[in-house]
């Protein structure tokens, strides 16, 4: 979704351009973990836990569309068999540098809550490997 300024003095204004791609329920866990590895729809769908498919499919098109995510189709030899596999565009990996100076903060919050997290390390099957 394109970023469309309002009518105010701070307009346009940088930070919400950013938030405008990276606002809507899932999109910072599919950049998160899109930022691990290239993967799959459907290891995306592992991975996120709890997404519906309608949804992942729309926030993936979306991504794709503010030009951060990219799609590639590929198929299995010798079969009809066809995938997708989503990876970060370089904007979208300089879109990283700023959510992890999010987690940062983030981090630093749930640690004055009490509360420990462990970032995952990978995602994909070992099919994709």
């Amino acid at each position: 979704m394109p970023y469309e300024p309002k009518r105010s003095p701070l307009d346009p204004c940088p930070v919400e351009a950013v938030l405008v791609i990276i606002s809507g329920k899932w999109k910072v866990r599919i950049l998160y973990q899109l930022s691990l590895e290239a993967c799959s729809f459907a290891d995306l769908m592992r991975g996120m836990g709890g997404i519906k498919q309608q949804v992942l499919t729309t926030q993936l098109r979306a991504l794709e569309k503010d030009g951060v995510v990219n799609r590639a189709v590929h198929s299995e030899k010798d079969s009809k068999l066809r995938y997708s596999i989503y990876s970060l565009t370089k904007e979208g990996l300089d879109l990283i540098g700023i959510l992890r100076t999010m987690a940062l903060w983030g981090e630093d919050r749930l640690r004055i809550q009490g509360l420990n997290w462990q970032a995952p390390t990978q995602i994909r099957s070992k099919r994709m490997k």
